[in-house]
């Protein structure tokens, strides 16, 4: 179930690591890092639905420098 969060829409941690297939720490991981964008409210954490569909396309590891913060913009791969 998403949620909006000053407009933006997000899904649980647990969600992420569900749909990305991986654990809940390594979702926590990479929110730390900001390969994954999110944010936590009170003890929950959230990823938007954004960063959570560009980490599918270029897989958990992120090799791409802060997810995709500027590599899919300049490129043709989809993500926004």
């Amino acid at each position: 179930m998403a949620l909006f969060i000053d407009g933006v829409e997000h899904v649980t941690a647990a969600t992420a690591a569900e749909k990305l297939e991986t654990t809940l720490p390594r979702i926590l991981m990479l929110l730390k890092s900001q390969n994954l964008k999110g944010v936590q409210l009170d003890s929950d954490w959230f990823v938007t639905s954004e960063s959570l569909a560009c980490a599918k396309t270029h897989g958990v590891d992120m090799k791409v420098a802060k997810g995709c913060a500027s590599y899919c913009k300049s490129s043709g791969c989809g993500c926004k």
